[in-house]
């Protein structure tokens, strides 16, 4: 006799329940998580809602940018910096 998940699709949509545990992390079930590659992810709260949007793994990124950006990192880094303590960013 199979396990029947306690998560189901309704409308298209894997939905169940979670918990938060003591240190107010949440858990993503194994069915969730396997529809995503990656294990980073954009959190957005909308309201009373909370979005997860999952964000791209870095080796998918090594090299995706090489001819866009003409900076070395060190001048990049230091640009950041700049934003920074000029509380731009």
């Amino acid at each position: 006799m199979a396990i029947k998940s306690p998560y189901q699709y309704k409308c298209g949509k894997l939905t169940g329940e979670v918990e938060a545990d003591e240190k107010g992390r949440i858990l993503l079930p194994v069915e969730m998580r396997q529809k995503f590659k990656s294990r980073r992810f954009e959190v957005t709260i909308k309201g009373d809602v909370v979005e997860l949007r999952p964000l791209p793994a870095i080796e998918e990124l090594r090299g995706k940018y090489r001819d866009v950006i003409h900076s070395e990192w060190e001048d990049l880094e230091r640009k950041a910096e700049e934003l920074v303590s000029d509380g731009k960013r």
